[in-house]
């Protein structure tokens, strides 16, 4: 029987605030500290909820058993009020979904990795808690203009991040590219998201020449991140009241003018409510439908366009309607 690693010291401690809550960091290795403390680089504190809660356990031994390259993803499964993810026999983590706390035992080639360590566990892990206790997270992106906000549904190659990029290009403010999050009581329909980076697929090159780096794996997919710090003129904020909710519908038609077409309530309850659901035992699925159902008090449509600049002429005039 190997050891179990039930008890380990944490000489590295970090305060964080994704979204404004108090998430607090231990570790044994110093650089998970500093990937929390950037990731999170550009909230405040905003809310007295309960503390969460996170250790990683970073074994250097289990570095040189490692297969080499980067670890495979994490995959994700969740009973009564715990979750566990697994990508190897070196990394994986446990989480208490009720209690918000959560651990990781990791190796030091994963937390070397920095991409891979950020995206695989400390995000994942963070954003899970954060899912179950304050948040509900919805896939799209938002952006604002004019004091109004906007959710840009859409499934996957639907151009999610690549609109939201352009729409930051042409003077919006930035929020979040492909995952957006709704504050659980709160009054309004308030979203929240991490704007301190832009990730595209490698094929973003094409329509915007300055999107270039390194490509990594995020969720099995090729990404490029860059920091919103590095493009010009790119503003930005942590959140924004959700004003508009805006459904993507990419084609492939190159003179296709944009078209608005108004979606129906239940047509929008119907694609937003499509979210993962927590195990039952956690009670948690009245608060969270009510937080999506919010969302019918905003103006929903549905957008068609081939290009960017077509969808940003329409959404323009949104934004002063």
């Amino acid at each position: 029987m190997g050891a179990c690693h039930a008890t380990a010291s944490f000489p590295f401690q970090a305060d964080v605030f994704p979204f404004g809550f108090l998430l607090r960091i231990k570790s044994n290795h110093r650089g998970v500290i500093e990937i929390a403390r950037e990731t999170w680089s550009c909230f405040a504190p905003e809310f007295s909820a309960q503390p969460l809660e996170l250790h990683f356990i970073v074994s250097e031994a289990n570095a040189a058993l490692c297969k080499p390259g980067t670890p495979p993803d994490a995959v994700f499964r969740a009973q009564n009020n715990l979750l566990v993810a697994v990508a190897d026999a070196h990394n994986s983590a446990l989480c208490d979904l009720r209690a918000g706390f959560g651990f990781a035992h990791l190796s030091e080639t994963a937390v070397l990795d920095k991409n891979y360590l950020r995206y695989t566990f400390l995000e994942a892990i963070a954003y899970t808690l954060l899912d179950a206790q304050h948040v509900v997270a919805v896939h799209a992106a938002c952006v604002a203009k004019n004091g109004s906000g906007f959710l840009l549904f859409g499934e996957s190659g639907a151009g999610k991040s690549s609109l939201a990029y352009a729409c930051a290009r042409q003077g919006w403010t930035y929020i979040s590219d492909d995952c957006a999050f709704l504050l659980r009581r709160a009054s309004g329909r308030v979203a929240t998201g991490n704007p301190r980076t832009f990730r595209f697929r490698p094929a973003a090159s094409t329509l915007f020449p300055e999107v270039k780096g390194p490509v990594s794996l995020r969720n099995g997919k090729h990404t490029i991140e860059i920091e919103s710090a590095a493009l010009p003129s790119i503003k930005t904020a942590a959140e924004c009241t959700v004003n508009h909710v805006i459904f993507l519908n990419r084609c492939v038609q190159p003179d296709l003018r944009p078209l608005l077409r108004p979606v129906s309530q239940q047509e929008c309850w119907r694609r937003i409510s499509q979210q993962n659901a927590w195990p039952a035992e956690l009670c948690i699925e009245a608060e969270r439908e009510d937080v999506l159902k919010s969302l019918l008090g905003a103006r929903a449509l549905q957008l068609n366009y081939a290009h960017c600049a077509q969808a940003i002429e329409a959404l323009d005039e949104l934004a002063y309607t």
